[in-house]
């Protein structure tokens, strides 16, 4: 079940995976938490804030980051869900939170992909260096044989 949880790329897919961790149906999760039968088969895109503000009262242990962006884990830690409750957030108020976690995540990122880059060149210019003075020596060597063959 792991290869499937890194696969899973929409709010939809992964709101299924942790329906399925619980051993109910969409239907029956829809019930406990107060909406429409189909709701989970009719999402588009993500779940409002009312909706995530209900299953996170009803499933505290759910990280929302993962529900609605994929990061993290599936359940948060005991001292992170007594952070998230202590802190009482609104919904609006967590998705901000998501969301600028969300764009340090992506500048953390970005900065790993410059570094990487940066090494990525430096070791190709040492490999064009290294080819350079390979082609040198090998025509040197050359030059040399046929010296030697002529003497």
């Amino acid at each position: 079940m792991d290869e499937l949880k890194q696969n899973l790329t929409t709010v939809q897919q992964r709101l299924r995976y942790f329906i399925s961790t619980l051993g109910i149906t969409d239907r029956e999760f829809c019930k406990r938490v107060g909406l429409s039968p189909a709701y989970v088969s009719s999402m588009r895109k993500s779940v409002s804030p009312s909706v995530m503000s209900k299953i996170s009262e009803l499933y505290p242990l759910l990280n929302p980051q993962w529900l609605l962006a994929g990061i993290g884990e599936m359940q948060l830690e005991k001292r992170e869900e007594n952070v998230w409750q202590s802190q009482s957030l609104l919904p609006s108020q967590m998705l901000e939170r998501l969301l600028e976690d969300a764009r340090n995540e992506k500048a953390r990122l970005m900065a790993a992909n410059e570094r990487l880059t940066s090494i990525i060149e430096s070791q190709q210019e040492t490999l064009a260096e290294l080819t350079r003075e390979l082609k040198k020596a090998a025509a040197q060597h050359g030059d040399d044989a046929t010296c030697a063959a002529v003497g």
